[in-house]
C-alpha cells in the first residue's frame, strides 16, 4: 500500500515564517530574492507527513537527502530541536535533539541486499535494471516485490547534545546518546553510549566526555530542557556545578512552540515524487 505524500509550496509566507521562527535552511542565510538558503519560491517539495517537529532557532542547512541507491529520497525536513544544525542532508524519519551540531558528509546505510539467498546479487531485486534481464524468473519477479531494498530499520535516533564530524556513516536502527561525539569518517553500526567519544571502522569507543558519576548528574538534570538564558548564565565551564545548580534552583522550563509545516501542506498526487 503506497504512503500518503504531501506538497509544500515554497511561498514568500512560507519563507516569512519560518524567519519569523528562526528556522534557517543555510547558515546565517538571508532571503535573496526567490531563494531562502536551499528554498526557492514557487518550488514544490514533496514531504512523507507534515508531522515534522521542528523548533525554533535550528538550522537544516543541506537540502534534499539523497539516498543511497535503493534508499528512498526525502524532502531535507526533518524533526530537530533548538539550537541544533545540520550541514549534511538529513531524511525526515531521523530525529535531532537540541544543541547538536552535524558537519557535512552524514550517510545512512539506507540501502541493502539480500544475505540469506543464493546470491546477494540486485538479480534478485533489480528487475528492471538491463544487466539482469537474463536472471528474470517468476520467481524472482515474485521475490522482487517482497524484498525491501532499504530494509526494515529506521533511521537512527540523535540524542541532544550530540556533535558528529564529517564524513561519518551511521547504520540503520541505532541511538546516538546524549552528550556523544563521533568522529570525522567513523562508520558507527552500534548504540553509541551517552557521552562516549567514538571513532573508526567499525566505531569503537575511544573514552569518555566525563566520569560514569557526573554523565550520571548530568542526565539527570535534563539541562537541555530548561530555558537557555539561564542555564548559560551558570557556570558552564563546570558541568558538575551546573549539575548542582539546577537541584537547587527552580529553572524555567524551556517549552518552545514547534514549526507547523501541516499548515503549508496538501495532500499530494499519488505517485508523486520529490522533485
Amino acid at each position: 500500500m503506497p504512503f500518503k505524500k504531501y506538497t509544500v509550496v515554497v511561498t514568500n509566507e512560507l519563507i516569512d515564517a519560518m524567519v519569523e521562527f528562526n528556522f534557517n535552511p543555510g547558515f546565517n542565510a538571508k532571503k535573496n530574492g526567490e531563494k531562502f538558503g536551499w528554498l526557492q519560491i514557487g518550488k514544490r517539495i514533496t514531504i512523507a507527513t507534515p508531522k515534522i517537529a521542528i523548533e525554533p532557532h535550528a538550522g537544516l542547512h543541506g537540502g534534499r537527502y539523497i539516498p543511497l541507491i535503493g534508499g528512498v529520497p526525502y524532502s531535507g525536513f526533518c524533526s530537530i530541536g533548538s539550537f541544533s544544525y545540520s550541514y549534511s542532508c538529513l531524511p525526515e524519519p531521523v530525529k535531532v535533539g537540541r544543541y547538536c551540531s552535524i558537519s557535512t558528509g552524514l550517510k545512512f546505510l539506507d540501502s541493502t541486499h539480500p544475505i540469506t539467498t543464493l546470491t546477494t546479487s540486485a538479480a534478485l531485486f533489480r528487475i528492471q535494471n538491463k544487466l539482469f534481464t537474463r536472471c528474470q524468473t517468476p520467481q524472482v519477479e515474485s521475490f522482487s516485490k517482497r524484498f525491501r531494498a532499504k530494509g526494515d530499520k529506521p533511521y537512527p535516533e540523535i540524542g541532544h547534545d550530540v556533535w558528529i564530524g564529517h564524513g561519518v556513516t551511521l547504520a540503520m536502527g541505532i541511538k546516538i546518546g546524549t552528550g556523544a561525539i563521533i568522529a570525522a569518517n567513523s562508520t558507527v553500526v552500534r548504540d553509541v553510549p551517552p557521552y562516549a567519544i567514538v571513532g573508526g571502522n567499525p566505531a569503537q569507543i575511544i573514552k569518555m566526555r566525563f566520569e560514569p558519576s557526573l554523565v550520571e548528574n548530568l542526565l539527570k538534570s535534563q539541562w537541555w530542557e530548561f530555558d537557555p538564558q539561564e542555564i548559560f548564565s551558570l557556570d558552564f565551564t563546570n558541568p558538575q556545578s551546573v549539575c548542582e545548580e539546577i537541584g537547587l534552583r527552580n529553572l524555567t522550563p524551556y517549552r518552545p512552540n514547534v514549526f507547523d509545516l501541516a499548515q503549508f501542506a496538501e495532500e499530494a498526487p499519488t505517485g508523486q515524487s520529490t522533485p
